[in-house]
């Protein structure tokens, strides 16, 4: 008898292929395919990657030796039931588990299924725009029939068991890792001093509660700016900036790469993170890993990505914020170092290897091997 097969779906980085942008979970699916790649002859399971749409992109862009499959066929609702109906991805594939990276997936045989559920947002945190109601019904239905679900934190972990009532021996957790080679520590700090934040936008990720207390630093000193990776502020924001004063210190990054992505982390002075919820933090991980230190709130799953050296303020109180702006500006330089080398100690704890070992740890468990 042959090697089990574990079927990995990529459909969420097409958008990298197509419109050159990914979001968090086409992100990091892609990097664990990569760092799945190079354990592929340690394993004792064939894995193999799946895609599906008219324009053949997806895994025949991804730079692996894993076995790839695309169905050339449109993603579409009415298409993807005829998909399930005969059964086509079973047919093109043979795999013995089918792993959905993104959440959630109308899938022939869920029961087959490894799914990553990245968070519990839905229930702990909710926002209009995600349809939580929908994602509250059909997630918990999708993961409680699969026979195994991954999450990137221990906090994930604890939500998922409780909200969702999936038993605790087939939730596990592989915390994400970083681009070792792109977000390390450079000598570049910038001419014109500036804290930074990153993966920008309203309601949970609370920016512009950021942007009041830059607002105040501002009032006090003129020494930092703030830059803001931020694809598409909203109106109500740039109204904002004027209403406050501060908009010719308050720089957006839009649509950058990766590698813009990490000379800004390396620039700054410090990146504030001021989410109230998160699955994981990527944010917090990279600037961490770029010798950069962070300043963020000690909620969810933040406190297990930034550990001891990570600077926590209240989320109830914006002068916190401007507080920890201003004790960088007077901070002494053996003392700011020494917050740096502690960030990269911190970040040094995660790999996207060791997320692709427990990763596997799932597969295993799912194929019963």
């Amino acid at each position: 008898m042959g090697k089990k097969k574990v079927l990995i779906d990529v459909n969420s980085t097409v958008d990298w292929f197509s419109r050159g942008y990914l979001n968090g979970i086409g992100r990091t699916t892609l990097e664990l395919v990569k760092a799945l790649d190079l354990i592929k002859d340690s394993v004792p399971f064939k894995m193999e990657l799946y895609s599906q749409n008219l324009h053949g992109w997806g895994v025949r862009n991804i730079d692996t030796g894993l076995n790839k499959h695309h169905l050339w066929l449109p993603k579409q609702e009415r298409v993807d039931r005829y998909v399930r109906k005969v059964r086509m991805r079973e047919l093109l594939t043979g795999y013995d588990v089918l792993h959905i990276p993104h959440n959630y997936d109308k899938v022939s045989h869920p029961e087959k299924c490894v799914a990553t559920i990245h968070d519990a947002m839905f229930f702990t945190y909710p926002e209009a725009n995600f349809n939580p109601e929908f994602c509250r019904r059909e997630y918990t239905k999708f993961a409680q029939q699969c026979r195994a679900v991954l999450t990137c934190s221990e906090s994930s972990k604890r939500d998922i068991v409780e909200y969702m009532k999936i038993p605790e021996s087939k939730v596990f957790v592989a915390p994400w890792g970083y681009k070792r080679d792109l977000f390390k520590p450079v000598d570049c700090k910038s001419s014109r001093p500036f804290f930074m934040s990153s993966s920008c936008d309203g309601g949970r990720k609370n920016t512009i509660s950021l942007i009041r207390a830059f607002a105040v630093y501002a009032a006090k000193s003129k020494d930092h700016d703030l830059v803001l990776v931020w694809r598409n502020p909203p109106v109500e924001v740039m109204k904002e900036l004027v209403s406050l004063g501060i908009e010719d210190r308050v720089t957006f990054a839009r649509n950058i790469s990766d590698e813009e992505l990490a000379e800004l982390y390396q620039k700054a002075t410090a990146t504030f993170f001021p989410s109230l919820y998160e699955g994981f933090g990527l944010p917090v991980l990279e600037s961490m890993a770029c010798g950069t230190p962070v300043v963020t709130f000690n909620n969810s799953s933040l406190g297990e990505v930034g550990g001891d050296a990570a600077i926590y303020v209240s989320e109830t109180d914006v002068d916190d914020m401007t507080d920890a702006m201003l004790k960088f500006e007077r901070m002494a330089q053996a003392d700011y170092l020494d917050l740096c080398k502690e960030s990269i100690k911190q970040a040094e704890k995660f790999s996207w290897e060791d997320c692709a070992l427990k990763t596997v740890e799932a597969y295993k468990y799912a194929l019963n091997v």
